[in-house]
């Protein structure tokens, strides 16, 4: 019997993670009283919905770790791969987390997407109208649609004027850019949601959510579920079942996560949009789980759990990933600044704007100087990769300047730049809930994949630069 046979890895009776999920569950309670206690309705909205996909990129940036090792069949990442596992096996536990925020949606009791909620419901009624007057007369219908359509644009562009001489005299928080559209852009801004009301409904929505969350969970629990086995069998013919289906999960796994990226948190600015929204999305995701991958195992390490199946040369591949992402992340969120404002079309430049008014511009410059240069500077070099202590601050800053990162994409949207109790209560709250099973799980499982094929040859990784 091999040397990895012979060792179950796991966390024991004794010791910090035997209880370590005790401390987010204390925290999600905390957290979930501060919420409810501290904010209104619409504000609580936008604090579950920063604090919910927060929550599900590491549960996604699991699943795609899992996922690219079995699609490259490398070795080096199969003694550190249990940790992405029990990550990304808590997809269910996102899901019951986003469970009554759909609701609320559906339901109407959470209002940050009334814009286009608004636009689709008047695009049925109006489509109603049509269908009945369309019985009656089609010649009628079509005079009469046409009618309607020249009056509620007319209605539109008054109102737009009307609202705009208001906004000039008392100012608007919802006007772009720190003025009041003028009644062509809202025209334009109206006949834009108009044309979307196909895909961004309340029913289609919620379906599509449903569907991602479904997707995430049995992708996740499939393969989590051949590796537990893999443990007490030791048959490699999971290994090549899950290297088979690695490939067409990933395509699943980026459809998914780009759509959940437009429908969850695009559409909060329901007339933008911008095609590399989800790579952004996926990036952050990616960093996430590198920096919680290496500090858990970091603590493992510590503490003698996993021996030397885990050890430096892994975390220093781990930091050089960690690293590239970092790079990565940086490229694609600059590369949509810079096109949307080479283009320079004003209709493009409303997501920045709000960004860059009402006391955004510090967080902005904390993600350039904060999330880019310094990781990139700290990082860089291979000595600091290997310096275990260094390596161990600047994941924990690497995830906090994620969060923050999720933070700006979120909560401009309610207003100027103010964190509320509310905020960072959701986030202990989803945040808590989720990494209290994902702890729990650490606890009762081994914690190096035993029975993979591979681990041998992981446990006596060496680089030689």
């Amino acid at each position: 019997m091999t040397e990895a046979n012979n060792k179950d890895y796991r966390v024991g009776n004794d010791g910090f993670w035997a209880r370590a999920w005790v401390t987010p569950l204390v925290l999600a309670v905390v957290g979930g009283l501060l919420a409810v206690a501290t904010a209104g309705p619409d504000r609580l909205g936008y604090a579950y919905l920063f604090a919910l996909f927060t929550t599900v990129t590491f549960m996604l940036g699991g699943l795609f770790l899992v996922l690219i090792e079995f699609l490259t069949g490398a070795h080096w990442g199969v003694s550190s791969r249990r940790i992405a596992e029990v990550i990304m096996s808590g997809a269910p536990v996102v899901a019951l987390l986003a469970l009554p925020f759909i609701a609320g949606v559906v339901l109407g009791k959470v209002g940050i997407y009334d814009e286009w909620q608004s636009a689709a419901a008047h695009g049925e009624h109006a489509d109603h109208e049509d269908s009945d007057s369309e019985s009656d007369s089609e010649s009628d219908s079509d005079a009469e649609s046409e009618e309607h359509g020249l009056l509620q644009l007319g209605a539109s562009v008054a109102q737009a004027q009307e609202q705009g001489d208001d906004h000039a005299e008392h100012g608007d928080d919802h006007a772009e850019a720190g003025h009041a559209r003028t009644p062509q852009e809202t025209a334009l801004h109206h006949e834009i949601l108009a044309q979307k009301t196909g895909y961004l409904n309340t029913t289609g929505w919620a379906t599509r959510a449903i569907v991602y969350l479904v997707l995430w969970s049995l992708i996740a629990l499939a393969y989590f579920g051949w590796s537990r086995r893999q443990d007490e069998d030791k048959d490699p013919q999971h290994t090549v079942r899950m290297q088979s289906l690695a490939a067409p999960s990933l395509i699943v796994f980026a459809g998914s996560l780009t759509f959940a990226a437009f429908d969850w948190m695009m559409s909060l600015e329901a007339a933008w949009f911008s095609t590399i929204y989800g790579v952004i999305i996926f990036s952050g995701s990616a960093v996430a789980i590198l920096a919680a991958t290496i500090l858990i195992g970091l603590s493992f390490y510590k503490r003698g759990l996993t021996g030397d199946a885990i050890n430096p040369q892994h975390f220093h591949d781990l930091g050089k990933l960690l690293f590239g992402f970092v790079c990565f992340w940086t490229y694609v969120s600059f590369s949509q600044w810079m096109l949307i404002w080479y283009a320079g079309i004003p209709e493009e430049a409303t997501w920045y704007h709000r960004r860059w008014t009402d006391g955004w511009q510090f967080v902005a410059y904390l993600l350039i100087f904060g999330h880019f240069v310094a990781p990139f500077v700290l990082l860089i070099s291979r000595v600091q990769k290997l310096n275990l202590r260094w390596l161990q601050v600047m994941c924990f800053w690497v995830i906090l300047m994620h969060i923050v990162d999720i933070y700006w994409f979120v909560l401009p949207q309610a207003g100027g730049f103010s964190v509320s109790p509310a905020d960072v209560g959701a986030l202990l709250f989803v945040g808590g809930v989720f990494f209290t099973y994902v702890f729990w799980q650490l606890g009762r499982v081994p914690l190096v994949p035993v029975g993979d094929p591979r681990l041998q040859k992981s446990l006596h990784h060496h680089q030689t630069h």
